[in-house]
């Protein structure tokens, strides 16, 4: 009897299972954290918000699913309404005095405070509070492949005139911490990205990025301007 090779077993299966898994796990991650957010806004703020309706709300109408006051999914709009008032009151002379105080104690605060400070400097980033410390996106040499980093400065080498850049090369996800490197200027290429997209690439893991990136050197290959 000629040799008959076993057909594999869950073949198709396993693939349309892999297949099924990456179409449906955007969703069921958005989902999660919409329902992990909505969550902790009621582990925190639900007992208050709960009494806070039993107080102005009769209680004839707090019947069903409105009895003892829980109004589903209230706490977390109340919740981003706290965000919206603090983000208002900060934004006056007089909040931002008093947010600093409270900001610098918390610094303070031994273990949590580096992580705090961290944080910090993340959100003064997106909410425009400091002035970005970066400059540009470029792409450099880097362990014998190519990297994307930052500038931060421009310095000459006093002994041969040639204009370095001062790059840190982010690992993420916090984009305050990496290498810090000198890098000739003529080897480095500007990227063609915004500083917030790059601060978005090192975030996601490079998962969000553009599909088209500058990644060669121009043929120009003399230093210093020459």
């Amino acid at each position: 009897m000629p040799y008959m090779q076993k057909p594999t077993s869950g073949g198709p299966i396993r693939r349309f299972l892999v297949r099924g898994l990456f179409v449906l796990l955007p969703g069921f991650l958005t989902l999660w954290a919409v329902t992990f957010a909505f969550g902790l806004a009621d582990s925190w703020l639900g007992p208050m918000v709960d009494a806070f309706v039993r107080a102005i709300v009769p209680a004839q109408l707090l019947v069903g699913p409105l009895a003892g006051g829980h109004i589903p999914g209230m706490s977390f709009f109340v919740l981003l309404f706290i965000f919206v008032l603090f983000g208002g009151i900060t934004s006056v002379a007089l909040g931002a005095a008093f947010f600093r105080k409270i900001d610098a104690a918390i610094g303070m605060l031994p273990g949590a405070g580096p992580i705090y400070k961290s944080v910090r400097k993340v959100g003064d980033l997106f909410t425009g509070q400091k002035e970005v410390p970066f400059q540009k996106v470029v792409v450099i040499p880097f362990m014998a492949s190519q990297a994307l980093g930052l500038v931060t400065g421009r310095t000459v080498d006093r002994t041969t005139g040639i204009p370095h850049l001062r790059v840190v090369v982010p690992t993420p996800p916090n984009p305050f911490s990496g290498f810090i490197l000198m890098v000739p200027e003529t080897d480095c290429v500007e990227a063609g990205m915004t500083v917030e997209e790059g601060m978005q690439y090192f975030m996601s893991f490079g998962m969000v990025g553009p599909a088209e990136m500058t990644l060669t050197p121009p043929t120009h290959t003399g230093r210093g301007g020459e």
